[in-house]
């Protein structure tokens, strides 16, 4: 059974080495490695030939023009022809059994949806953090059923996952994925780059009839590269609170259609979170400056929206018993941009320490990534 591997590169010469030879040197041989390249102004392209004129499981894409991370990653989709496919961003890498360990048990109880672990690597380090769903979940077929019964019982149990609740990786990659999910969820790549790897999953979880979760670390993501390690300003910019609200309602919507009212508490505090990080990093002056005004201004456009007036129900959550007397939670209720912006000026003064560590850090790790 063909699997289609989807890589997308973009600036990534300095990786692509590593990521292909991980592609080629897998115990599972019934693969296709779709490579988009989307524009890359680096030797990307050249690369990417060399390796394609000598195996001809190797296939490029040329974007015509830059399409995004996003959007990349759907025309490798449309152009595979795997009834699998596989997901790996340009600067990873796979472990050699990292197939053969979803496939198997895919093709054993025809499974829509294999999930492995993963681990987070300093490559020239050698330093590696697992990351790992719980071990109940593992090994064993999970019946997945939006309506009723076990199937249901599960779909509520996991599908919290996307709503704040971290019980595997939301990304697109470290799974194998049927091709014909993808099609029966009607997904379309959305234009922000923002959370685009858990519209993706959360856009197909549903759609799921059998899954499981191997017990191996099979996918190696890098610290310092491509996804992970640059400095990615749009993460800290208003561009995130914007999308915030509107991702909020984009799974309000779902926990309407799938019947799941608990899940609002979940909703609601992350995107008090996003306040406490994203508005933290914004909130680099003290009030009375023009900068500051300008950020409170922006804040309380963001709090517009009426659903900000229901966060007055985490209060009486049983669930999360210490939000009664959080200042911030309170100043959202009421739309206090002063006292959301004065919240957040004392995170980021208590940040400041943290931030600078990690700018040196990056500094002094980066180079030495390969």
């Amino acid at each position: 059974m063909m699997i289609s591997i989807i890589a997308n590169f973009y600036k990534s010469e300095k990786y692509i080495p590593k990521l292909i030879d991980s592609v080629l040197e897998q115990n599972y041989t019934d693969w296709e490695l779709v490579c988009v390249n989307d524009c890359s102004p680096g030797n990307d392209l050249e690369i990417l030939r060399k390796y394609a004129a000598k195996d001809s499981r190797i296939r490029i894409v040329n974007n015509k023009v830059n399409l995004g991370i996003s959007k990349a990653k759907y025309r490798g989709i449309q152009e595979s022809k795997g009834t699998y496919l596989c997901f790996i961003d340009g600067d990873d890498w796979l472990e050699p059994e990292a197939l053969h360990r979803m496939i198997d048990p895919a093709l054993k109880y025809d499974l829509d949806f294999v999930c492995m672990d993963t681990q987070k690597v300093l490559p020239f380090f050698g330093h590696k953090v697992p990351f790992g769903v719980d071990k109940k979940y593992k090994e064993r077929v999970i019946e997945i059923d939006t309506e009723k019964g076990e199937g249901r019982k599960n779909f509520e149990e996991l599908y919290r996952n996307f709503f704040g609740k971290n019980i595997f990786m939301v990304t697109y990659w470290g799974k194998l994925i049927k091709k014909k999910l993808i099609e029966e969820s009607g997904f379309s790549p959305p234009d922000s780059v923002i959370s685009e790897d858990q519209v993706f999953t959360m856009t197909i979880f549903p759609y799921i009839k059998k899954m499981m979760f191997v017990d191996y670390v099979g996918y190696n993501w890098r610290w310092g590269g491509i996804t992970s390690g640059k400095i990615n300003d749009f993460w800290k910019e208003k561009q995130y609170v914007v999308r915030a609200n509107e991702f909020y309602l984009e799974r309000l919507a779902l926990i309407k259609k799938y019947n799941l009212p608990n899940y609002l508490s979940l909703l609601q505090i992350e995107l008090r979170n996003v306040y406490c990080v994203q508005v933290s990093s914004l909130a680099k002056e003290d009030p009375d400056t023009e900068y500051a005004k300008e950020i409170k201004a922006f804040i309380q456009e963001m709090m517009k929206p009426e659903f900000y007036s229901t966060f007055s129900h985490l209060k009486n959550d049983p669930e999360y018993p210490n939000n009664k007397k959080h200042e911030l939670l309170d100043a959202l209720i009421n739309r206090d941009a002063e006292r959301v912006y004065a919240y957040c000026r004392k995170i980021h003064k208590q940040n400041c320490m943290k931030r600078w560590f990690n700018r040196i850090l990056h500094s002094i790790l980066y180079p030495f990534q390969r």
